[in-house]
């Protein structure tokens, strides 16, 4: 009865019952020793670690923990004995790292892509994208960590990109953080698209995404760029229809070039390889004439799944406040804080039946 209880109430029977078997191929690249796996199995590590993050506790603080606890320790299958926190350290920054948690991170939303797309939903198709302020380590003089006016804070930002439908992270990357968010957008996009294999019909950000730059990718990319305005936008008259005909012209010895009368698109095909930034003023301001609108006001708003992403993390995960210093270990963190959200939310559910409120995290007691 205590063991039922155990698994319908904690993190380590909720962790005991969710099948990671895909992920075992991924973690013997890295930690395939035959005496590793007599010792201790590589998929009863990670679940070490996805309780660790989820506990929001540190290596030494969790084993202390678990030998409390007896029960769980057995749950994450460490029945007869625990590791030691420098191995806990070893298998998570040496044998994975940044690299390893990566490729996990990647496995575990293929899985999750192949469990909805089951039921009738298609995984980010359309994506949401923002940063978020990760509080660097004090006295932290890694290039990357500066000190934000904004946030008042010594910091690295952190990009995430998810599913507009269900909330559900597919990316991540670790930036400066003073940097300007919007220049990420082709490199989040590419690897996204790589990752799922599959059109992205758009994308949604803030003002930070609205750049020319990013609204001529989208439309070399054939994706809609959906992004908010600040109060003192204004129409931009270099981005006219007009205009952009006018600098068609100085093209006439182009190869490509048509003597008008020319349809519209072979003036932008044309454009958008030897002035791209003034095709992004075009859709720019095509946005801009059509931010009022219940379907772009309705799109924009799909925001908040990505907000409240960030929330979970910094609610639910390690990630506030980081423990050691540098950008690769930022990452690290980052990566094993959403790989824990993954397994112990989305995929749980989804091997449950459930395919509702698949962000939610209340349904066990961390």
């Amino acid at each position: 009865m205590r063991t039922q209880l155990l698994q319908i109430f904690s993190l380590a029977g909720l962790l005991s019952l969710v099948n990671l078997e895909f992920l075992r191929t991924v973690l013997g690249k890295y930690y395939g020793e035959k005496w590793r796996w007599k010792k201790f199995d590589c998929l009863s590590m990670l679940r070490l670690t996805i309780f660790r993050i989820i506990k929001r506790k540190n290596r030494c603080a969790v084993i202390r923990y678990l030998k409390l606890f007896p029960e769980q320790a057995a749950s994450l299958g460490f029945a007869k004995a625990l590791p030691s926190p420098k191995t806990v350290w070893h298998f998570e920054v040496v044998r994975l790292g940044v690299k390893g948690f990566r490729e996990l991170f990647n496995e575990t939303v293929w899985n999750i892509k192949g469990l909805l797309k089951a039921v009738g939903i298609i995984l980010a198709k359309l994506l949401c994208v923002d940063s978020t302020p990760i509080q660097a380590c004090r006295k932290d003089a890694d290039e990357f960590a500066k000190f934000n006016d904004h946030y008042k804070l010594l910091m690295y930002k952190g990009d995430t990109a998810c599913c507009s439908e269900t909330g559900i992270p597919v990316d991540y990357g670790i930036d400066g953080g003073t940097n300007f968010d919007g220049h990420k957008l082709p490199e989040v996009f590419s690897r996204v698209k790589d990752l799922l294999r599959q059109i992205i019909e758009g994308v949604v950000g803030d003002c930070h995404y609205n750049t020319f730059d990013n609204h001529a990718f989208a439309y070399l990319n054939n994706f809609k760029l959906v992004c908010s305005f600040p109060e003192n936008a204004v129409f931009n008259e270099k981005g006219t229809t007009e205009n952009l005909a006018e600098k068609y012209k100085q093209y006439w010895r182009d190869r490509e070039f048509i003597p008008p009368p020319v349809n519209f698109l072979h003036v932008l095909r044309l454009l958008s390889r030897t002035k791209p930034k003034l095709v992004g003023r075009y859709f720019k301001n095509q946005a801009f004439l059509k931010k009022d609108t219940v379907w772009y006001k309705g799109l924009r708003g799909k925001r908040n799944h990505i907000e409240n992403e960030h929330n979970i993390l910094k609610e639910r995960t390690t990630i506030s406040r980081l423990r050691s210093k540098g950008k690769e270990n930022a990452e690290l963190e980052l990566a094993m804080s959403l790989l824990a959200i993954l397994i112990t939310s989305p995929l749980f559910l989804l091997q449950k039946g459930e395919t509702k409120n698949l962000m939610k995290i209340n349904h066990y007691e961390p």
